[in-house]
Formats: structure tokens, C-alpha cells, sequence
């Protein structure tokens, strides 16, 4: 038997988590030949990938809000306002050719508290203006106020058949949506609406063998931070051995003096979850390289 594996300056192909010829749990270290026959060379280390749920929910206030309490004896929210918070994370590892072992992040999500299109602003024209007359804001304020009322009365009217008696079925059950819908389009110029977006952000953490890693930071006004961010809340990933040392189950371990020896890096099963201040929101167990140890194998390929 010889030896195959060599070092040829102008094939080698350096790796930095595990080559194609070997995995996240397990991989040859240094130079050897890769199933299509090039050389490499592979240095396993574990990149830990973090995929934050972040949540940005905005608040509009409405343009009749100061005077919600005076015509509908609720209090309004006055002044605009966007919160960020993190919903939820997600753990993965990356191989070598850049995969991430979990998929492709989710899709943005947006959810309108509002029955009116679907912005982050109110018409220009109001949906209570009815009439091109001037009303000063006050005034129309209090017809709208007058209108939310008169809507509610027209609803139960239906409701207890006190009206409507050729309306039945279908269309009472119509009858009565447009009512609530144009209700509720009324009060959002008191009460303001709500537009919730959910959306993933993906960080990269290069494991080195530390226990505690600051992968970003929230600052709850202006969303995601850089670690280095001088304010926010620190969000860290944890990740704790398991203290169990990785073996192989099939494969005999061999001196490490013996000619035929292959170094072979065995990835360790550790404990990984994300936190943002004091609460986690995401946990899972990884294997990680840098937790590991090092093993010896025989090399049984023979030269043909």
C-alpha cells in the first residue's frame, strides 16, 4: 500500500469548514485527495448561523387623535412611534460550499391593523370628507364622531330587524360588513392603525472556542445593531459543551506515529441558544469542531 495523499502547490484548495468529501460532524484535517481526485487542503472550523425573527410594529396616529377623547371618551395615541423586537431565532451550520443546513430564510411579512389600504399613512382625502365645503378639523372631527355613532345604530337596526326588510341572507350578512368596515375606517382617524412587519435577518458566527459570542444588538427604535454598537440590548449566543468527548462507531482509531495515520477533526454535540437581554428565544444542539477533538485513522486507499 502507498500513501496517496500529497501536496501539490497548484491544486490545493483551502477550506475552512469541511470539504465536499466530508461533513459537519466529521472531516479530514490538512491535505488530502477529494472525490474528484483534486487535492485539497481542509482546516475544519464550525460557523454557527443565527436567523433572528425581528418584528418592526409602527403605530400612525390619526389625524383626528386629539380629539378622541373629547368625542368618543377614548384616548388615542398622539404621537407616531416604531418598536422592533425579536420574535424568534433560528440555529443552524454552514459547510464549506456556503449551504446553510436549514433552508433559505422566511419571506418578509406585513399585517395592516387597518381596514383602509394597506400604507403607512392616511389619505390625503379623508374617507369622512363628503362634502368639498371647508370644516375645520375640530368640526369634522365631530361629524365623524356623529358618524360612527349613526353607523353603529344603522348596524343594529339590521341586526334586530327593525329595518332593512328586504335585505335577508347574503346580502345582510354584506350589509352588515360594509357597515363595521366603514366604522372602523372612522374610528382609525381617532384611534390611529397598526402595521406590524415581520422580516429574518442572518448572521454568520465563526465559532472560536469561546463559550459566549455578541452577535448583535437591538436597539428597540432603530431595529438591528452591529455588536459594537455603543447602545441596545446585546443579543448572545451561548454555546456549551456537552462534555462528552465525540468517537467514531465503525472506524479504529490508530497511533498517531503510524505511517498510515490520517488526522481526522471530530466535530462535539453542543448546547446553542440565542438570547436578548435575560430571555431566549431560540435553542438548538450543534455540532461544533472547535469543541471537539482529534483523531487518527488509517489510511486505506491504495495507489492503482
Amino acid at each position: 500500500m502507498k500513501r496517496i495523499i500529497s501536496i501539490l502547490a497548484l491544486a490545493v484548495m483551502v477550506c475552512t469548514a469541511a470539504s465536499a468529501q466530508n461533513n459537519i460532524y466529521r472531516a479530514v484535517v490538512g491535505p488530502h485527495q477529494a472525490a474528484d481526485g483534486s487535492i485539497v487542503v481542509a482546516d475544519p472550523s464550525t460557523t454557527i448561523v443565527v436567523d433572528l425573527t425581528i418584528e418592526k410594529e409602527q403605530t400612525i396616529v390619526g389625524p383626528y387623535a386629539r380629539y378622541a377623547q373629547k368625542y368618543l371618551d377614548v384616548r388615542g395615541s398622539l404621537v407616531d412611534k416604531t418598536t422592533y423586537s425579536v420574535k424568534g431565532a433560528a440555529l443552524s451550520v454552514m459547510a464549506c460550499d456556503g449551504i446553510v443546513k436549514s433552508g433559505a430564510t422566511a419571506p418578509a411579512t406585513t399585517t395592516v391593523e387597518s381596514y383602509m389600504n394597506p400604507t403607512t399613512e392616511f389619505p390625503k382625502v379623508l374617507p369622512d370628507r363628503l362634502s368639498m365645503s371647508p370644516v375645520t378639523i375640530e368640526n369634522a372631527a365631530a361629524q365623524a364622531a356623529q358618524a360612527i355613532f349613526t353607523l353603529r345604530k344603522k348596524r343594529m337596526e339590521l341586526i334586530t330587524g327593525d329595518a332593512g326588510e328586504n335585505v335577508f341572507g347574503g346580502g345582510l350578512k354584506d350589509a352588515l360588513e360594509a357597515l363595521e368596515a366603514q366604522e372602523q375606517a372612522y374610528l382609525e382617524l381617532f384611534l390611529g392603525k397598526k402595521v406590524t412587519t415581520t422580516y429574518t435577518e442572518r448572521i454568520l458566527v465563526p465559532m472560536t472556542g469561546e463559550e459566549s459570542y455578541v452577535v448583535a444588538k437591538l436597539s428597540s427604535s432603530a431595529g438591528l445593531e452591529p455588536a459594537s454598537a455603543a447602545n441596545g440590548t446585546e443579543i448572545k449566543l451561548t454555546v456549551k459543551g456537552s462534555g462528552v468527548a465525540p468517537r467514531l462507531n465503525s472506524i479504529p482509531e490508530v497511533d498517531p506515529k503510524d505511517k498510515t495515520a490520517i488526522m481526522v477533526r471530530l466535530a462535539a454535540n453542543a448546547a446553542c441558544s440565542v438570547s436578548v437581554g435575560e430571555k431566549v428565544v431560540g435553542s438548538a444542539v450543534l455540532p461544533v469542531f472547535e469543541l471537539g477533538r482529534t483523531a487518527y485513522i488509517a489510511n486505506t486507499i491504495t495507489k492503482r
